[in-house]
């Protein structure tokens, strides 16, 4: 009989080791909404990263990590979330240029002159800042500003330095569409007329043949017409959910998380600064009269497609991306007030009818709403 009893104890033990909570398939079963796609989850291709950020009796920093559906081998098309890293190697690239010699910075006034693929000056001695041209990318992920950094930084630096960071699955093919400049090269140059953009000849980064899903929807729109074959996004920029939360992790935590970035204190509080803000603070102020933005326009996390912001007390560090049908977004996201925090990172697929480009996409009823939910559910758990 003790011997029953015994057997009967350990099997509990077990069974309780086996069957630890995990707080993120508790937070997409919780809600009908969710709980309806996850269900389907190879159609709507989800992936989620999520990380609990805890102090342990030492008064550390801890992380522990949750998965849903994680596949870094399946490609998904990363948009405008690969700015993010974009804008961490232009202040990188700063410092080397300051390192060599140069007095460019952050905010120091640069000039922008635009030559078209027949060496034509199309707009001569624009005068901007760095400070300026970031500042667009989190407040409204602003195309232009983006391929600016881009011609300032060239692809093969930014491919280089990413894998030598250690994210290997993160690299650059090509610029950012809408932009009726994308076909035409950005000068970089100081006020002492230094030139400081990218001289670099390309060299295409080709998925590797382990990659799968690179071939999206069943026909594809183009010039008007439907095309009876997929899009092909071998040769397109790429990502995947693993870099893009480690690279959040990276900017809130270096000290945590050993950084291989080459940025300074006051790169990071930049950084984590302008992540944050929502579309209309500070020099975001300029595009209240656009009717195309609304205050939280640059977060899906949380706010959603809530145009008026409901939760004000709660800060989102992120990086937006969507198109193609693919909605991301990858956040640090923190309560001060009451001390709440926790990185996620989540991508998901809606293409219905599985044309692509034809901008038919269920962005506004299950996409972002999903994002939305989802991140609302895990830190209402939290509080709990």
């Amino acid at each position: 009989m003790r011997n029953i009893f015994l057997l009967f104890v350990s099997l509990f033990f077990l069974q309780g080791c086996f069957f630890k909570h995990d707080p993120l398939i508790s937070a997409l079963n919780e809600d009908e909404f969710t709980r309806k796609f996850v269900k389907d989850k190879e159609k709507y291709e989800i992936q989620i990263l999520y990380t609990e950020v805890s102090k342990n009796t030492l008064g550390q920093t801890e992380f522990t990590d949750f998965q849903f559906q994680l596949n870094d081998q399946k490609y998904f098309y990363p948009a405008s979330t690969i700015k993010l890293p974009i804008t961490v190697m232009a202040l990188s690239k700063i410092n080397e240029l300051r390192a060599g010699g140069s007095n460019i910075s952050l905010k120091s006034k640069i000039k922008l002159s635009l030559i078209n693929d027949r060496k034509e000056i199309i707009i001569k001695d624009s005068i901007t800042s760095f400070q300026n041209l970031i500042a667009d990318v989190f407040l409204v992920s602003d195309n232009s500003a983006s391929n600016v950094l881009i011609d300032f930084l060239g692809y093969n630096y930014f491919n280089l330095s990413m894998r030598n960071s250690g994210y290997e699955n993160t690299y650059l093919n090509h610029k950012f569409n809408p932009d009726p400049f994308i076909d035409s090269t950005w000068i970089i140059s100081t006020l002492d007329n230094d030139i400081i953009s990218s001289k670099e000849n390309k060299i295409t980064v080709l998925a590797s043949s382990n990659i799968s899903n690179l071939k999206k929807g069943k026909k594809r729109f183009i010039d008007g017409e439907i095309i009876n074959e997929p899009l092909d996004f071998s040769s397109k920029n790429r990502s995947s959910l693993t870099d893009m939360h480690n690279i959040m992790k990276n900017l809130i935590y270096p000290e945590i998380t050993l950084s291989k970035f080459n940025l300074n204190v006051e790169d990071y509080d930049f950084l984590r600064y302008w992540m944050s803000r929502l579309t209309f603070e500070d020099l975001g102020n300029k595009y209240i009269t656009n009717d195309k933005f609304f205050n939280s326009y640059n977060k899906f996390f949380i706010h959603g497609i809530d145009t008026v912001l409901k939760k004000t007390d709660i800060r989102v560090y992120n990086k937006i991306g969507q198109a193609y049908g693919t909605s991301t977004d990858s956040a640090y996201i923190k309560n001060y007030k009451e001390d709440i925090e926790f990185f996620l990172t989540a991508t998901i697929y809606t293409n219905n009818n599985e044309i692509i480009n034809d901008d038919i996409y269920e962005y506004s009823d299950i996409a972002i709403p999903f994002l939305s939910k989802l991140s609302n559910i895990l830190y209402k758990n939290l509080t709990d």
